[in-house]
Order: structure tokens, then sequence, then C-alpha cells
């Protein structure tokens, strides 16, 4: 596919995340913001200030305006712990008909050359198995994880869990793969349909239930609800509620709007240096983007995804885009917490995802990690994340494609062109919050990553890619809803791979960003 084609995914992108916020911003004009109405909200104990305080039992506040971690998401205890699901066959069905639906679209009405499967094509796919494939990037990772979430949620919508969506789901991926195509299975569609669109379809379903949680919803609240997961939403409206969630669990949205300049260096350890690109990424900016936390960070996880945070953002430039989309959702977690400190430790499920012109990098992970909070001063709360993680599937773009190109004169830059890996990688998250409205925040992510055997392109090498990547902001709090901030972005890249050919290099992307934000809820 053509760079046209991958920028129209972007634009497609951005159109959507748009109209997303916009919708919530509109759906949610009245709602409490969670900004803190003391420096030291009632029954709080700072380490080193302790004040006499009467705690009431089972109720804290550390910050947020919901002080009660005993509330209820649920219609019915007995619906959440034995809900009443569909009949396998039916949801099966549904699947396939998707599956089949979709086919037929590309067939007849696309008339795209790789619907035109049938037995020999099935008899092959037996025969022969699987394999990598490089389609665009875009498609890939973004695409293909938004149709595993239409699986997913036929699933969910029907009473299933996580768990048994995520099987679902692998079954439409796999059929699709088997018997929808011309092409040759792809082990990472499958990975990435199947894992990527459990975590965007139940993203998407609590999103969605916390617009249409009960039945007297209005029905722009139906339409949003809809919009957010459209499979899950028509098996309520055909076989009722099937999970018993009100969608009375607290999220706090924010979105951003600023502008800024990036700038960057290519090396190339090999003794030639490649030209000057500072003066290329030289250029200003535009960043948008938003922040979901749902849940709370300190509160038993009951089922996956009880907490989870979505990060979003976009850059366009004259001289480039980007697109931001990190998800990451805990499964389980044990923990303490009291008198507004708390320490939680859980197992994540990840996926994260930057796009664009500068690098292109993607992460499917599953991991472990520690989170607390103090209050150690009446004005001064610090908290501290540590994860680690086994990263499944992990891509990379190459950066190579002068080198390619003087031995391989037809070769087209492209979004075709990257490594699949697998590693680890490595979280530090800090927050510092000053007073009632001044905070401070910082993530550290190190990906180590090595090429899978047997899933090179054309172009590929075998090698190790080491990638970093550092967000800091500083924002300051003007009303109980806007508030202005700084950032300072990094990206690092360092390539080592087998080959005389592609010697070692090191790629650096930093962006500076002066934004606002409105929290919209």
């Amino acid at each position: 596919m053509k760079k046209e084609e991958g920028e129209m995914f972007r634009t497609l992108l951005s159109s959507l995340m748009f109209l997303t916020v916009t919708t919530l911003a509109a759906e949610f004009p009245n709602v409490q913001t969670t900004e803190l109405v003391n420096s030291v909200p009632f029954g709080v104990l700072p380490l080193f200030s302790v004040q006499s305080q009467t705690l009431p039992e089972d109720s804290i506040d550390i910050g947020y305006s919901i002080t009660n971690t005993t509330f209820e998401d649920t219609l019915e205890i007995d619906v959440l712990n034995n809900p009443k699901e569909v009949s396998p066959f039916i949801v099966l069905g549904e699947v396939l008909g998707f599956n089949g639906f979709i086919w037929a679209w590309d067939r007849y009405v696309l008339d795209k050359n790789y619907a035109r499967t049938g037995p020999s094509y099935w008899k092959r796919n037996f025969k022969e198995g699987w394999e990598w494939d490089h389609n665009h990037w875009a498609i890939n990772f973004y695409g293909h994880p938004y149709q595993g979430a239409t699986y997913y949620n036929f699933a969910r919508g029907a009473g299933y869990g996580f768990y048994g969506s995520l099987l679902f789901t692998a079954l439409g991926s796999y059929t699709w793969e088997m018997f929808a195509e011309t092409e040759y299975p792809s082990i990472n569609d499958l990975l990435a349909t199947s894992i990527g669109g459990a975590v965007y379809g139940e993203v998407l379903y609590r999103l969605s239930r916390k617009f249409y949680g009960v039945d007297e919803s209005s029905w722009y609240k139906q339409v949003a609800a809809f919009g957010f997961a459209h499979s899950a939403y028509l098996q309520r409206k055909i076989f009722g509620n099937r999970d018993g969630i009100t969608g009375n669990t607290p999220v706090d949205m924010s979105i951003f709007l600023g502008t800024g300049s990036h700038f960057g260096n290519i090396y190339r350890y090999g003794g030639r240096n490649e030209d000057d690109l500072d003066q290329r990424w030289d250029d200003k900016h535009i960043m948008y983007g938003a922040e979901i936390e749902y849940g709370k960070p300190f509160r038993k996880v009951k089922r996956p995804f009880d907490y989870f945070t979505l990060y979003t953002r976009g850059e366009v430039g004259p001289d480039g885009t980007l697109f931001q989309l990190d998800v990451t959702g805990k499964l389980a977690n044990a923990g303490v917490h009291g008198r507004g400190h708390w320490v939680d430790f859980a197992t994540y499920l990840d996926y994260s995802t930057f796009y664009g012109d500068f690098a292109t990098v993607g992460t499917i992970s599953l991991g472990t990690g520690i989170d607390f909070s103090l209050w150690l001063l009446p004005k001064l709360r610090f908290r501290m994340y540590h994860q680690i993680y086994f990263i499944l599937l992990g891509t990379t773009d190459m950066g190579y494609d002068d080198l390619i190109r003087t031995v391989h004169p037809e070769y087209e830059s492209d979004m075709d062109n990257y490594q699949y890996n697998m590693g680890a990688k490595y979280v530090l998250g800090l927050e510092l919050m000053v007073g009632e409205r001044f905070r401070v925040k910082m993530k550290t992510v190190v990906d180590a990553l090595h090429t899978i055997p047997g899933s090179l392109p054309h172009y590929g090498a075998d090698g190790w890619d080491m990638l970093l990547k550092n967000y800091i902001t500083a924002e300051y709090d003007l009303t109980d809803k806007i508030s202005m901030g700084g950032r300072l972005d990094t990206y690092a890249k360092v390539a080592a791979y087998s080959s005389e050919f592609f010697e070692p290099m090191s790629r650096g992307v930093f962006a500076y960003t002066l934004y606002f934000s409105y929290k919209l809820f």
C-alpha cells in the first residue's frame, strides 16, 4: 500500500479521536470534577505531618472526588458472578457471519484480488501453514485490532468475560486468515487481531457501557454507545443486559491541544554520517490528544480492565506527522490502601503504538508491576510505579532506506518494510503533586527487541533494536476544568544488525510543546 494510503489511515485515526472526545464533551457537561477540594483531603495522614483526624469506616480520599472504595458498578451481584451467556453457537455464528459479510464486500463490491479465494487456497493454507506478512503497518496494527474488537464485542455483549471473549476473537481471526484471503495465513495478524482486538474491544466496551449502563439511557447516549461498540450494543438490544454493568465506574478524561517544535538526527556508527537532519526536523507542529483513566489505581480488580489507562496524541507539522496510542489494563492485582496511601501489585496487558514519519514502533506485552503512592507532606503527594513486560510481538521500522536503495534502485520507502521482534519492556513512572494545582509527571519506557527468526521483510536484517521513549510534563490548573502545561518528549533508537550492509545506527527525535488541557470529567 502506498504512502497516500498511510496518510489516509492517519487522517482517519485523527478524525475518529476528535469525534470521540467531542461526543464525550457534549455528554458530560455537568459531571463533578475530580480535583482536590483541600490540599490534604479528609482522612489522609501525611507521613511527616500526622494530624488528628477521624477516619470513617471504609472511606478514604487520596485526591479523588470518589471517597467510598466499595461503590458498586453493577446492578446485581448475582448477574456479575453468574452471567447468563448467550449460546456460544449463536455467538460463533455471528462472528463467522461478520467474516462472511466483510469477505463478500471485499469480493463483490470492492473487487479485491485477495478476496478471490476458494478451496484450492484453503487446501494450500492447511498444507503449507503460516507466515509473517508485511502489509501496510497501519492495516496490521490498527485495522486488524479494530476488526478483532468487533469479534470481541459480539461475545462481550453476549455475557462472556474477558478471556471467553478473547477466545471468540481468536476464532474469528483464525477463520479469516485460513478461508477469507488468497494470501497465506499470517502469524502477526492472528496475534494483533486476537490480543489487540481484546484490548481495544474491552476499552470500547467499557466506554460504551459508560453511556448505556441502564435501560433508561437517552437516545443520544445510546447513539454514543453504539458508536463505541456496535456489536456489543446490538447484542444487548437483541438479548438483553447480560453483565449488569451500570457504568458507574469513575472515569477521568482530559483532552489537550498545543503547539511546539521537534528536532533530531541520525548517526551511522560505521564512519558515514548521514546528511544532517536537524534542519529538516527542526519544524513546528500542532499537538492534540486525550488521556483516560478508568477506575482507580488502588481499587481491587474483580475483572480484567476494571482499571485501565489510555493515552493518545497526534502531531501534525509541515515535515511529518505522528500518532501514538497506548493502552494498559490491569488483569489482576493485590494490595493495601488506607489514610491516603497505597501500594498495589498487579499483572498488566499493554498495547502501545507509535506511528509516523519520524518513527514507527508497536508492542503487545504481558507483564507485572508495583504501584505506590504516599502523602509525604500535607501539600506534597508522591507516586511511583515500575512495570516489566515480556513483549509477545513487537515491530520497529528499519531506517536504512538510503542504503537499501543503493543496492536495490527499485526500492521505494513505504510502511511495508519493518521488523518483527520479541523482547522485554521496562516502564518507570513518577508523579509529584504540589499543593492543589501543580503537578509534574515523568514516564520512561525502554524496549529491548530482537528480530524474530523467519520474520524478515524482503530487505530486512536480523539483530537488536533498543528503544527509549521519555515523556516529562508539568501542569498547572488555571481553573477547575482548564490547565496549562509544558512537555518534553524524547524518542531514541539504537539498531545493531548482524549484517555488514546495515551498519549500527542511532536516531534521536525530541519535541517540546506548550499546551492547554480541558477536563471533560
